[in-house]
């Protein structure tokens, strides 16, 4: 046991490192993609920058979800700080979706009165990007393979890196023929890679802040499979929700039959709970005849 919790440990701060490795990689080119596409003119840059910057916040999530998981529940926050990954992913959508409506607005400028770009720096920006893009891709294809964590910032790299060769391709297009509308029209294919991720992480992020049920949770299902086990002759208050990511948490009141020995009533909600719901931290109530204690009348 001891063994596989050492090899687990290992897998996990390799998992960190290799993120952390990808993540100054990003940094660094958000940057030069930023300052290039200023220099150059071209919103194209500017465009992948956004959606170099949406890597970003997914790396930091990842890397924060990973760092988060060490921290145990305080008196304070006895649930632990998992919530403030939701918390960032809310605020960099928000931020996303600004900065992409800001972004159609100037491809659409941009495309009525094209403006001159200078190709050669874009397209050293966009190829040197885009070599940034493969070594992260690089980095975490191994690891995504055995962490769900790690596979979704594979694929946000994955991503930018079609993003930054689509740059690449628009640059070296517009060297050849001077076809400056190549570049607003780029930028605005970029921001529809983007559109539909920060309204897609807006979505998720905001039904797990509203303690919204899992939505791989068939509510309905549980239900009746937990009524049909036996000893149990009612239930109520039955609450599913999402602590973070893939953690997620359940309560709910059992009317057992008192024949039914109460810790074996109890220990089969839970071992159904964890084989259809997938929750390992379930709060199970447990009552007999007139024992009723819940006051409220909302069950779901």
């Amino acid at each position: 046991m001891h063994a596989h919790d050492a090899e687990h440990a290992g897998d996990r701060d390799t998992h960190k490192r290799r993120l952390r490795g990808v993540l100054a990689l990003a940094l660094v080119f958000l940057i030069v993609e930023v300052a290039g596409g200023i220099a150059s003119g071209s919103l194209a840059l500017l465009a992948d920058a956004t959606h170099l910057f949406a890597d970003v916040a997914a790396l930091i999530l990842a890397y924060g979800a990973m760092m988060l998981a060490d921290v145990g529940p305080t008196k304070k926050y006895t649930f632990g700080f998992s919530r403030a990954e939701i918390l960032a992913a809310f605020v960099n959508a928000e931020l996303l979706l600004v900065v992409t409506v800001f972004l159609f607005y100037e491809a659409y400028r941009r495309f009525l009165e094209p403006p001159d770009i200078h190709t050669n720096l874009m397209t050293a920006v966009a190829v040197a990007g885009l070599g940034a893009n493969v070594a992260s891709v690089a980095l975490l294809r191994e690891g995504s393979a055995h962490s769900l964590n790690l596979k979704a910032a594979y694929l946000e790299v994955l991503s930018d890196a079609l993003g930054s060769l689509g740059v690449a391709i628009a640059a070296v297009c517009m060297h050849f023929t001077g076809w400056f509308w190549l570049d607003p029209l780029a930028s605005a294919g970029i921001g529809c890679l983007v559109l539909p991720r920060a309204i897609s992480l807006l979505r998720q992020a905001a039904h797990i802040l509203l303690e919204g049920s899992p939505r791989e949770v068939d509510l309905v299902a549980v239900r009746e499979r937990l009524l049909a086990l036996p000893g149990v002759v009612e239930l109520h208050d039955l609450h599913f929700w999402t602590l973070t990511s893939g953690l997620h948490s359940a309560t709910v009141h059992i009317c057992a039959a008192e024949e039914s020995p109460r810790g074996e009533v109890l220990r089969a909600v839970q071992k159904l709970l964890k084989e259809t719901a997938g929750i390992d931290h379930s709060t199970v109530q447990v009552e007999w005849g007139q024992e009723t204690t819940c006051a409220t009348t909302d069950h779901a």
